[in-house]
Formats: C-alpha cells, structure tokens, sequence
C-alpha cells in the first residue's frame, strides 16, 4: 500500500508539467485562432465581393451552357428518331450532325472559361486595393493571403511591410511571417535566415522567442542537430515563461534530454530581451 501511494506522488509532479505544456500549447493556438477569425471575416467579405461580381458572367454562361445542351439532345433526339428513314434524311442528318459538332465544341469552349473563372476567384488579393500608408490594411491582406495559401503574394507584401514600417510595432511579426512562408515552401535555409532577422528587426519583440524555437525546429528538418539544440536550450534559457520555452522543453526531451537537463542544471537569469506581456485580446499574429 505504501509503495503504491509513493509511486503516485512520483507521478504527480510529471503530470503536471505535462498538463503545463498542453496549456501552453493551447494558449498559442488560441492566439493564433483569435487573429485568423478577425481576418477570416475580412476575408470572407471581400470574397463575397468578388463572387458578387462574377455571378453574372458565371450564370450567363451557365444559361448558355444549358440550351446548347438542350439544343444537343433534342439534336440527338431527332437523328435517333428518324434513323429508320435514313435514306431520306441524309442530307438533314448530316446538317444536324455538322450543327451539333459546333454546338459541342461551344460548350467545350464555355466549360473552359467557366473554369478558368471559378480557379481565379481565390487567387485575387483579398483586399483589391491597400489605401497608400497603411500598415494595418497591409498587413490583414498579407495574413489573409498567407491563410489562403497565397504564399508568393504573402511574401511580397510582408517584405513590403518590413521594408515600409521597420519601426512599425508588427515589424517583427512581418518577419517572422516570412520565414513561415519559406518554411511552407520547403525553402530551409532561407527559412532559417529570415527567422533570425527577427531578433535583429526586434529582439525585445513578442515574436522572438517563437522565432528562435521555430528556428530550432527547422534546423532539425535540415539535420543540423547540433545547432538546433543550441537554439532550443537558448528559448528555455533567455524565455523562461513564454509558452515557446515549454514547448522547446518538450522536444529537448525527445531528442536530446541530456542538453535540457544541462541547460536547467545552470541558475537561470533573466534575459534583457524577454519579450513584453501582452493582452491576449490584442495580440497580432
């Protein structure tokens, strides 16, 4: 009975760490899902827009579509009727054939174009036009876009962001949005160096801590362990309380333990470029 009740408090505090992560993981993810809701219903708006303004042309060639096929099979209809007289109908059957021909290779036409319309829909901007100097406009089209998988449009408008507002308080966030791009692009090695831009854009910024542990975990994809401990140990060091350093806790204890277990062995200190509290009603993505 003994044994069973201190077997049960060895486990305790074990399982509390890991509920810690769970939360933090949560709390990220939360974040993250507060901000894409916010531009999601920008988005939707200017999709609605955009479908507003090609249902005409959509329904019209529809419509058409719809008689040419009606226009086919009373065609068909009426060559499958009078086969038994083809003798006599020759001449108009093959008039009707000739007819049909041209009337499929219409709808083939229109089936083309239809297409072609519905794939271009949700690769317009989000935003049609960004008003001149400003950077909040800016960015929500740069986020949309990059939700939507826009990535080289994403691309060009966060470094536009970046190049435009450097001093901007979402400079950093910009930043940190392109080495994600990259990093979906399967570009590593850029993907790498854009994410250490953001403690130069801002090292006292929120999004530093997240770029280094991404940074980490980019650099495992690539092979290059060594190096990506490092900067997993550096976010459980320089960002104790961040959700970021429970998280690189946690894959430090998957692939290497003994570098975690060194790294807390050290009295921690608390780093100059920790990163400011936020309200999680108005942090930025």
């Amino acid at each position: 009975m003994l044994f069973g009740v201190g077997f049960t408090l060895m486990t305790l505090p074990a399982y509390g760490q890991n509920r810690d992560q769970k939360i933090d993981r949560m709390a990220v993810q939360i974040e993250e899902m507060k901000t894409e809701m916010t531009l999601l219903q920008r988005q939707i708006q200017t999709m609605q827009d955009t479908l507003n303004k090609t249902t005409g042309e959509m329904t019209s060639l529809v419509n058409q579509m719809s008689d040419n096929i009606s226009a086919v099979r009373r065609a068909q209809s009426s060559v499958s009727t009078n086969s038994q007289d083809a003798s006599s109908q020759l001449t108009s059957m093959g008039e009707r054939l000739s007819a049909t021909d041209r009337r499929m290779e219409k709808l083939s036409e229109q089936f083309a174009q239809l297409k072609k319309l519905i794939e271009d829909i949700p690769k317009q901007p989000v935003l049609g036009q960004i008003t001149p100097g400003n950077p909040e406009q800016l960015f929500a089209a740069a986020y949309a876009d990059y939700t939507r998988g826009n990535y080289d449009l994403a691309l060009s408008e966060f470094r536009q962001y970046v190049e435009t507002y450097p001093g901007s308080e979402l400079s950093d966030n910009a930043q940190y949005w392109i080495g994600e791009i990259l990093h979906a692009q399967r570009k590593f090695a850029e993907s790498v160096n854009e994410f250490e831009k953001v403690m130069t854009v801002n090292p006292k910024g929120d999004k530093a801590p997240a770029a280094l542990y991404k940074r980490g975990l980019v650099l495992l994809e690539m092979g290059n362990r060594q190096t990506a401990i490092e900067q997993l140990v550096a976010v459980v060091k320089n960002y104790p309380r961040t959700p970021e350093a429970s998280l690189a806790t946690q894959k430090l204890q998957e692939v290497a333990p003994d570098a975690l277990e060194a790294s807390t062995a050290e009295t921690p200190k608390k780093s100059e470029s920790q990163p400011p509290r936020t309200n999680p009603r108005t942090k930025k993505p």
